[in-house]
């Protein structure tokens, strides 16, 4: 295992994707993507899960938009409980 190896894991699990992390330690990423693949080999499983960029924008798309879904379902049961409220002449 070569520490070099070592070094290009933690750029990609900081930049997470091959070309920028490449682009750091100032190597293609054809060969930077055969280090990572020769790390995971010696370690005996895979450490990144490779995914097109329209996959991970996919990906990040649906979380937002979970999240949003839950902040507006929140908020609309807000408003509906203060209607509730404003028609029942409370002020609670």
């Amino acid at each position: 295992m070569e520490i070099r190896s070592l070094r290009y894991a933690v750029t990609l699990a900081e930049e997470l994707h091959f070309g920028r992390a490449a682009q750091r330690h100032f190597i293609a990423p054809q060969p930077f993507g055969r280090h990572i693949q020769r790390l995971e080999r010696e370690v005996g499983r895979r450490l990144f899960e490779r995914m097109l960029v329209s996959e991970v924008r996919r990906r990040i798309v649906e979380g937002w938009s979970r999240r949003w879904t839950i902040c507006g379902r929140s908020v609309v049961l807000g408003l509906a409980i203060s209607v509730a409220r404003a028609r029942d002449g409370r002020r609670d």
